[in-house]
């Protein structure tokens, strides 16, 4: 895997949002940035646009916009190593296969003229599907008010991606240069009809899950982790805390509660609605389900 970030361009305020936090995330670890803006028409020389001044003209102005991008990125982290990336095709499928080697893919929520839409569309639900690494969705505004979130919000229910989305959580506040932000595993319960649906019908139900938390946790002298049982529907629970949060973190392949597959409506509402960016980790084949 390559120490670099890839993020979607686009000019719209929600990429470039995307692309400072993008910035903030990679220059924190010592990473590169591959800032992507995505036009024209795949396996075309140029996109298609063709090899007359005109053509060369629309070439010069595309690549002008990825690095825009850059510059967007160098300016909200002055000293990040950054690349300015035309790719051509689908935006889905450039992004994710620019990644496929990445520690993770950045996009914003909403896009110009769908360009960068969230789950009315096109291009984030498509790279939530189709991208090998993690995934971080940002909303708009929400830089740079992340960067003053107080923790790391994990929703938490069981489940061996669950577990990866505590790694990624430990990971992401160890920053290079700034103290760890504290890691907040939540699991919510509510006694209808969640149960069916494999969540927790009790608080007491929900507090042996996060034991699992804390024996976790303690293999982590080196974070402050909370673990916190909160009533109500994951999605209700995640969007309020995601309001004084850092970044919130779901697994994949979950059992209902917070970390439902992609394709499933809990992280599909999480990623609409949050208030701050959200990190959706994939779990690598053969991981364990942590500490029993």
């Amino acid at each position: 895997m390559d120490d670099r970030v890839v993020v979607g361009y686009d000019t719209s305020p929600e990429s470039a949002d995307a692309v400072r936090w993008a910035a903030t995330q990679a220059a924190g670890r010592g990473w590169t940035l591959d800032v992507v803006h995505v036009w024209g028409f795949a396996g075309q020389e140029g996109g298609g646009a063709g090899d007359s001044w005109l053509g060369r003209e629309v070439q010069h102005q595309v690549q002008e916009t990825a690095e825009e991008g850059a510059t967007v990125a160098r300016e909200a982290a002055p000293g990040v190593v950054v690349e300015a990336v035309v790719a051509h095709g689908s935006p889905v499928a450039a992004l994710a296969d620019r990644a496929a080697d990445a520690r993770m893919v950045v996009v914003g929520r909403h896009g110009a003229g769908g360009t960068l839409t969230a789950l009315t569309g096109s291009v984030t639900t498509g790279v939530l599907h189709r991208a090998g690494s993690a995934v971080a969705v940002v909303p708009r505004g929400s830089w740079p008010a992340a960067r003053a979130g107080d923790a790391a919000v994990v929703g938490f229910d069981g489940s061996p991606g669950a577990f990866g989305a505590l790694e990624a959580a430990a990971d992401q506040v160890q920053q290079g240069g700034r103290p760890p932000l504290p890691v907040l595993a939540v699991t919510a319960w509510s006694a209808v009809g969640a149960a069916g649906r494999g969540a927790p019908a009790s608080a007491a139900d929900a507090e042996l899950l996060l034991d699992r938390v804390r024996t976790w946790a303690a293999t982590r002298p080196d974070l402050a982790v909370t673990c916190e049982v909160q009533e109500g529907r994951p999605v209700q629970v995640l969007e309020r805390l995601s309001r004084r949060a850092a970044l919130v973190v779901v697994g994949t392949r979950g059992r209902g509660g917070f970390a439902s597959l992609v394709l499933g409506s809990t992280s599909r509402a999480v990623v609409q609605r949050a208030h701050c960016p959200v990190l959706v980790v994939r779990r690598a084949a053969g991981d364990v389900a942590g500490p029993a």
